[in-house]
């Protein structure tokens, strides 16, 4: 065995101003990571519900489950909502739903259109 001590070269200063760059690093870092979904916070599309319409399509639909089998299920219709969203100058989105959500609102209710985000069709505009 070598009993020699290894000692080593780099100064005080030199370790201070790494362990200091790597302290900046990890602060941009958070802050990047802290700050990136102010932008999503602020695009939030919630507005008040202005108009139902149920539009009666009977249809009975047929899927191929995961593991292979179908599955049918019957559809009464369409379920749409018109909502009015402020932040967007007053446009109107018009949302598909599902029947248990339809049922549960009425005009007037607030409604985050978030996940849908579907504009109404041009030659629909009042």
């Amino acid at each position: 065995m070598n009993p020699r001590t290894i000692k080593s070269k780099k100064s005080p200063r030199t370790i201070l101003a790494a362990i200091g760059i790597g302290v900046l690093l990890m602060g941009f870092i958070l802050y990047a990571i802290l700050s990136s979904g102010a932008g999503i916070r602020d695009a939030r599309m919630s507005g008040v519900l202005v108009a139902k319409e149920f539009t009666p399509q009977a249809e009975r639909q047929i899927t191929i489950g995961a593991a292979g089998g179908l599955k049918a299920k019957d559809k009464a219709g369409e379920y749409l909502l018109t909502v009015e969203v402020p932040r967007a100058g007053g446009k109107k989105f018009t949302v598909w739903v599902n029947k248990r959500l339809y049922d549960s609102l009425t005009v007037g209710d607030a409604f985050d259109v978030g996940p849908y985000l579907t504009p109404e069709k041009p030659d629909e505009k009042n």
